[in-house]
């Protein structure tokens, strides 16, 4: 072969590697997926003191009220939108609080996948959640981000993550309570679905049993709530006919204003049939003084504000979106700069003066080192394969990527580690203060020079497959950004640099993987051959190809349609892959369905056949619906596999530990009260007859509480609709339970640290429930107490596992087995999981993570 072509030949198959091994990153990310669901009364009460009811809104926002149901603020997180926005090397979800005039109360960082050591620093620090206290995103340019050292890119993605969720937003933050399909019916009262956001935001298509469109009903939140009367803004809505121009009705369905006088505006029929007059297109352009549109006698600033509230939302375009802009902008002027000058250094004469080079890795060390804290690292470019660089956060940063990885490998020539790296830089001028430094024997200086190569590969495998490991750790870069708060970086540098002195570059020789990596992108001459680094990096990429989950095809993975909405004091979503037939249509479905069954089933919706069933003192057998009788049926199968551990009468239990739907307290139940309640525990208390229509209760006060079982029962239907749908690869999650059709790639929660999973698998044809203790437990007269009760004793068991997950064929029979797996404890759930055949994985009181059994899914 000729040398040229096999030349060529060699640089393509080194750059190829190097995408190969970003591709195999990129398939293994996993990104924050934690919901408001999970967030307690206490959490919000770090922000809303007064706090006393959390009421799930729209585009999961939860809207925050005190004990007199007056309205505090709202609680947004920052995911799914800001899970494409990247700071050093991952997504970060933020909980923020929305005070009632649409600013900052606070923020917590639920989750991050960005390193690790920055993200804990901001969290230690208050200065970062300060610079962004009382800003308003929907308004305001975003404020002067207070970061701790060099973690400044993290918190500008967080940053630009809120700017993301609330800029501009179409979710009201001070009505965020969804619409109903009863307050729907209350204009189109044949309507048999609807549609949100459609067609635009704000809007909801009303379809007929047919599928034919109704008309629309349209909310004037959030375009009213800067539209204040007296002491308020106020929510309306409009009945659109279906040419979506003309207006039928006109109704306040809520109101921050002074209470007599919005009564007075919501019976005065004659005023708000007065503003159906004019068409949707009108609405903008309308003057009230030509028009002659005269108010409420009594109450002209809320019936003004009511007009007000219908011409802003009719507006055709929406406010434009704040951007989060870089706050730093001199920063990015001095990278560029330091690029360019690094540039000559590498292709000019400059690099041969020794006066300019000692000066130019002074400037390295002071400016770039010290002052911007920029280095490349193993972990900054893993993450952006897995996540996707930061294109807005760090343009120059990428660009410095991108040269170090390009140049070498068609200039010959190592740009970043004898040009840029300051650490480099550091080295070299330590290794001047040494007049004998030490040389090496060969045959340690050859075994030692594979340990960069040996690092390299194991920090790849580890960002594979463990992902709770922070490959910050493999260098000492950290350091340079955090000091001592990074402390193996810490070691890991001062060791190197003392090195530095009697060894030359000791670390860059023979510790660093960055430098590896880059090295072997580089052509070292104009002759190149296949050598032992290509022969290791092939066997390195082909046991990582090996030991990856399988991908899910077809290919692309990404899904195409993702479906979202809320149910069950959490957050759902589906996520499709391939065309889908009537998307809007198939959302209305499964928006439904989810209502359906909590209000069906579920003890906290009053209405429902369960709360019928809890409310009534008969002890003879009563009527309830088959679909009620099989998850009864399933959950005293559960009681006697558990000996009783799993119980689904303990709902007055739960209640009187303040976990029911009365809410919180402050005392826990006295010993006499326990023994009253406990009178009415037992599931042998209910009899369930042959065809599942039927159930007695042999105490008046016995009480079915089906919350360890309903999310997952919702997931399996919701399957079922997607199967009638046609759908052939989807992923479908309610509260964090999971069904998967086809090959998606999941990942088991570390309570501990939600940034980093305990596992990344790979959920095939089959359903995966989690049930944990992290974010149900709260303390009570001094005392942590957990929302396992037990049956027997009527208290809090004090929990042996702290998270278990279980693998099914369905969710249903998941999500009872994952919360009768804690129920019953170690060691007993050894036995359990082996007796039934089931996949199960815990995660003890110690933190300690292992599977009981992984058994083939039926």
């Amino acid at each position: 072969m000729k040398p040229r072509l096999l030349n060529m030949l060699v640089r393509f198959w080194r750059l190829a590697a190097l995408a190969a091994a970003a591709v195999l990153l990129h398939r293994s990310a996993v990104p924050p997926k934690m919901s408001l669901g999970d967030i307690s009364l206490s959490e919000a009460r770090d922000f809303f003191p007064t706090a006393e009811v959390l009421t799930p809104g729209t585009a999961g926002a939860i809207s925050v009220s005190d004990g007199a149901d007056a309205f505090l603020g709202t609680l947004v997180t920052t995911a799914p939108e800001a899970d494409q926005i990247t700071g050093y090397n991952g997504p970060s979800n933020l909980l923020v609080a929305i005070d009632k005039e649409g600013r900052i109360a606070g923020s917590k960082i639920l989750e991050s996948a960005d390193t690790s050591t920055h993200v804990d620093a901001l969290r230690k620090q208050p200065s970062f959640a300060n610079s962004i206290k009382g800003w308003n995103p929907a308004a305001e340019p975003p404020p002067k981000i207070e970061g701790v050292g060099g973690s400044t890119l993290t918190g500008l993605a967080m940053v630009e993550g809120i700017a993301q969720k609330l800029a501009g937003s179409h979710t009201s933050l001070r009505f965020p309570e969804p619409l109903s399909l009863e307050e729907i019916r209350s204009f189109f009262p044949d309507a048999a679905s609807f549609v949100t956001d459609s067609p635009r935001q704000g809007w909801h298509r009303v379809l007929t049993p047919a599928s034919a469109v109704a008309g629309f009903v349209v909310r004037t939140a959030p375009a009213s709530d800067g539209i204040t009367g007296y002491a308020g803004p106020t929510e309306c809505l409009v009945a659109v006919a279906p040419d979506a121009q003309t207006l039928r009705a006109v109704r306040i369905r809520k109101s921050y204003d002074t209470e007599d006088y919005v009564e007075r505006v919501s019976e005065d029929k004659d005023y708000l049939k007065s503003l159906t007059r004019w068409t949707v297109s009108q609405w903008p352009g309308l003057s009230f003084e030509a028009e002659k549109i005269e108010g409420v006698a009594g109450a002209t600033l809320t019936s003004a504000s009511v007009a007000e509230g219908l011409k802003e939302r009719f507006r055709p375009e929406p406010p434009p979106r704040a951007s989060a802009k870089e706050p730093f902008p001199l920063k990015d002027i001095a990278l560029w700069l330091l690029l360019l000058i690094a540039a000559l250094q590498a292709f000019t004469n400059l690099r041969g003066s020794k006066f300019m080079r000692g000066l130019w890795q002074a400037v390295l060390i002071g400016v770039l080192g010290l002052w911007l804290g920029q280095f490349l690292s193993l972990g900054l470019l893993s993450g952006w394969a897995q996540h996707g660089p930061p294109w807005k956060q760090a343009a120059p940063l990428v660009a410095l990527a991108a040269a170090a990885i390009l140049l070498p490998w068609g200039a010959r020539r190592q740009v970043y580690c004898h040009h840029i790296c300051p650490h480099g830089a550091a080295q070299e001028w330590l290794g001047r203060l040494s007049h004998r430094p030490i040389q090496l024997p060969k045959a340690a200086h050859h075994t030692l020079r594979i340990l960069p190569g040996i690092l390299l590969a194991g920090g790849f495998f580890c960002a594979l497959r463990l992902p709770s490991f922070s490959l910050g750790n493999l260098e000492p870069f950290d350091f340079w950004i955090l000091g001592r708060a990074a402390v193996i970086p810490a070691v890991l540098a001062v060791l190197g640099l003392g090195l530095s002195v009697f060894v030359p570059m000791a670390y860059c020789r023979y510790g660093c993987p960055t430098g590896a990596l880059l090295s072997f992108v580089r052509s070292s001459s104009s002759r190149e051959f296949f050598g032992k680094r290509d022969v290791f990096a092939a066997l390195v990429l082909l046991s990582a190809w090996l030991l990856s989950p399988a991908k899910p095809h077809p290919l692309p993975g990404e899904p195409s349609e993702a479906m979202r909405g809320t149910g069950f004091g959490t957050t759902w979503c589906v996520k499709l892959r391939g065309e889908q037939a009537a998307p809007e249509q198939l959302h209305a479905s499964l928006t439904a369905e989810v209502q359906r069954i909590e209000a069906t089933l579920s003890h906290w919706s009053k209405d429902s056949a369960t709360s019928g069933f809890n409310a009534s003192t008969s002890t003879e057998e009563q009527p309830i619906p088959q679909e009620l009788g099989k998850l009864v049926n399933f959950a005293l199968r559960l009681h006697r596999e558990t000996a009783g551990a799993y119980d689904i009468t303990v709902s007055p239990l739960v209640s009187a530990w303040g976990y029911g739907p009365a809410g919180e307290t402050s005392t826990g139940p006295s010993n006499e009260h326990l023994q009253r309640l406990l009178e009415a525990v037992g599931s042998e208390k209910l009899t369930l007859n042959s065809s599942a229509t039927g159930l007695r209760k042999s105490h008046p006060a016995v009480a079915l509480d089906l919350g360890s079982l309903l999310q997952g029962y919702a997931v399996d239907r919701l399957s079922e609709l997607l199967d009638a749908a046609g759908a052939r690869n989807y992923l479908v999650e309610v509260g964090g339970e999971l069904r998967a059709r086809g090959a998606w790639k999941v990942a088991l929660e570390n309570p501990g640290k939600p940034e980093r999973p305990l596992e990344v698998m790979t959920l095939r044809d089959s359903a995966l429930a989690t049930s944990g203790l992290a974010r149900a437990r709260r303390r009570l007269e001094g005392q942590e107490v957990s929302h396992i009760i037990s049956p027997k004793t009527g208290r809090p068991v004090a929990p042996t596992i702290e998270a278990c997950s279980v693998q099914h064929a369905t969710c249903l029979e998941a999500d009872g087995w994952a919360t009768a797996v804690i129920a019953s404890g170690l060691p007993q759930a050894e036995g359990l999981a082996k007796r039934e055949g089931l996949a199960v994985w815990v995660l003890d009181a110690a933190g300690v993570f292992k599977r009981l059994k992984e058994a083939a899914i039926p």
